[in-house]
């Protein structure tokens, strides 16, 4: 028998090299397909390609970097059923972030409440510019410490404040609940019992408190997702209110999140007319128009709202006029 020239590992691979190269080829094989998902010019079939090219990956990547058209970079977790988007086509919610785009200024003060992997944050903070600023709120820890990581890699730009804590109608720690089999934008105040899910503390305080600790300016626009706790959000936010210029609202309006906290999306179209003279706009994002309405019927599903004061500069008020 002849002496062998090596080891046994020399002709193996190491269970954890192994794993390695099985990252290393999912990786190679994620980046070719997204090489054509981001550059292709053809929409058609791009959201099915990257969704049949996921269901052949047996361990998604949690932190693979992508980069969206506007040059923002991001530390994307392709497990949480969000930010696919964002690594294959280089966008999320691009109707929506288009018309955003437009409405925000520099030197505005935004609000992004319910920040999650801070697409939105970033957005602002690139809009807005060093004069102006950013207040994030994501009571999540494991989206938090994602959303520093993107906010980490801004550049040239001044950073948003980030705040891991819920706002809400009081001072007060509730439990916030994660559910199983729903992607992490889904995590809430209110529980579902149709879903299993873990639930955790969190700090919750009023948006007024916050403001008057920052000592921050008017705030001239606000972005409010946070499945269904939107109403306890605006019983806590008077200050908005109270401002001569209000704010631009951009807030999710979902019956299937609101009923969990026993009201419709109706009732925050209600609040926010009781407070100030707005005008609100539904965003159809498969049609990509908005389409104005001043009320949702009792069984409307709801939709994403931009809501307008009358206070808004001409400007707003044109930008607007262009989707309709």
């Amino acid at each position: 028998m002849s002496a062998s020239n090596g080891s046994s590992s020399d002709l193996t691979t190491t269970p954890s090299s192994a794993a390695a190269d099985e990252h290393l080829l999912r990786d190679v094989f994620l980046k070719a397909v997204r090489l054509y998902t981001y550059n292709t010019p053809i929409r058609k079939g791009k959201y099915r390609l990257y969704q049949t090219a996921l269901r052949f990956v047996k361990n998604k990547p949690t932190a693979i970097v992508a980069e969206a058209r506007d040059g923002r970079k991001f530390i994307s977790d392709l497990t949480t059923g969000m930010e696919e988007m964002v690594f294959f086509l280089g966008e999320y919610e691009p109707f929506i972030s288009g018309i955003a785009r437009r409405l925000i200024r520099k030197g505005d003060v935004c609000l992004d409440v319910g920040a999650n992997f801070g697409w939105y944050s970033t957005l602002m903070a690139k809009l807005v510019g060093p004069s102006g600023e950013v207040h994030s709120f994501e009571p999540v820890p494991k989206t938090f410490a994602q959303l520093g990581r993107n906010v980490d890699l801004l550049s040239d730009t001044a950073k948003p404040i980030i705040n891991n804590i819920a706002l809400g109608d009081r001072d007060d720690i509730l439990k916030i609940n994660i559910f199983d089999d729903l992607t992490s934008g889904h995590a809430s105040l209110a529980a579902d019992d149709s879903h299993s899910s873990a639930s955790f503390d969190c700090e919750m305080t009023t948006l007024d408190k916050y403001l008057l600790t920052q000592k921050t300016g008017n705030v001239a626009f606000a972005k409010v997702d946070i499945e269904g706790a939107e109403m306890m959000f605006l019983r806590g936010a008077a200050k908005l209110f109270s401002q001569d210029a209000k704010p631009i609202f951009l807030m999710e309006m979902a019956l299937a999140q609101t009923s969990r906290f026993g009201y419709v999306p109706d009732d925050l179209i209600k609040l926010i007319a009781e407070r100030g003279s707005y005008t609100f706009y539904k965003v159809d994002e498969i049609k990509e128009k908005l389409i104005l309405i001043d009320h949702f019927d009792p069984d409307d599903i709801g939709a994403n709202v931009f809501c307008i004061p009358e206070t808004a500069e001409d400007s707003a008020k044109s930008v607007i006029a262009e989707y309709l």
